[in-house]
């Protein structure tokens, strides 16, 4: 077994070229200016003096401030060509061993396959002094939460989010536990002891893949596309919380995005390649 500092020093990947450009939600001091030379040309001179005497009270309130400032459609498409020239940082959790967390860097990260999860259940699980009684249980339970998709299909995709502060710290369950089927798997079979189970297999990972920004958007509307989602006067995924997130740093100029949290997720239904992959880190939670 590798000690944590020497695992994350072997498994951190050096940056790529693909993340010179790398836009990380929680790093506002670094993306604001950027976002903001994109669409300084779009807005009044005084718009941040009238966004900072609006005083918003909430995130979303400074966002609808600009669209009032200036065309809501203009500013809406500004946005989306700078995300799309950018990389755009998403974050993936679970809970791995040092050979899985081998495999990822040299496989990148493989849409679930139901199936291919039951040697990490079994090795989990029949730890338990009752498995015996629950074993021929498994395979049963593992095709209902994967290709049946009892409680919400996952099977075929791999999920990231926007935010790697939300991640450890909104719903870092998938630190603690590992990946959402599992969980459901092991709560099925052995309820919250089952879970227990999976919070002492492997060890929090977090992994931080730079996502070109076009196939970020289009990971970030896994269901409604951009345009049917503007079409019903939405604000797109991602363009919404780059906004909020930018907007309220005028008004406020300490604001940190990263204290949001945010959960935005990004679907993708093949896999995640390895060289998108930046670093693979094992953390304390």
């Amino acid at each position: 077994m590798l000690d944590s500092k020497t695992r994350n020093i072997l498994l951190s990947l050096p940056t790529t070229k693909s993340a010179l450009r790398l836009v990380d939600f929680d790093e506002i001091d670094d993306w604001e200016p950027r976002l903001f030379a994109a669409l300084r040309p779009l807005l009044p001179e005084s718009f941040g003096q009238k966004l900072a005497t609006a005083a918003p009270e909430y995130i979303e309130d400074a966002r609808d401030i600009l669209f009032e400032l200036a065309n809501r459609d203009v500013i809406i498409d500004a946005t989306l060509t700078w995300i799309r020239s950018t990389t755009i940082a998403g974050y993936h959790g679970s809970r791995l061993s040092d050979e899985e967390i081998v495999s990822v860097r040299a496989q990148g990260l493989v849409p679930l396959k139901a199936e291919a999860r039951r040697h990490r259940l079994l090795r989990a699980l029949s730890l338990h002094p009752k498995w015996n009684e629950v074993a021929d249980q498994l395979d049963a339970t593992i095709n209902d939460h994967g290709p049946r998709g009892v409680a919400g299909g996952r099977e075929g995709q791999v999920h990231l989010t926007l935010s790697r502060a939300g991640l450890t710290s909104r719903f870092n369950h998938y630190l603690t536990h590992g990946a959402e089927f599992d969980q459901r798997v092991a709560h099925t079979l052995l309820g919250e002891q089952g879970k227990q189970l999976l919070a002492r297999d492997g060890h929090s990972t977090v992994i931080q893949v730079a996502v070109p920004g076009s196939d970020a958007l289009e990971a970030a509307h896994p269901h409604f596309g951009i345009d049917g989602l503007r079409a019903k006067g939405d604000v797109p995924n991602l363009v919404s919380e780059f906004l909020e997130a930018w907007s309220y740093r005028q008004a406020y100029p300490g604001f940190q995005s990263r204290a949001l949290h945010v959960d935005c997720g990004m679907v993708f239904r093949s896999i995640v390649p390895a060289p998108w992959i930046i670093a693979v880190n094992t953390i304390a939670i």
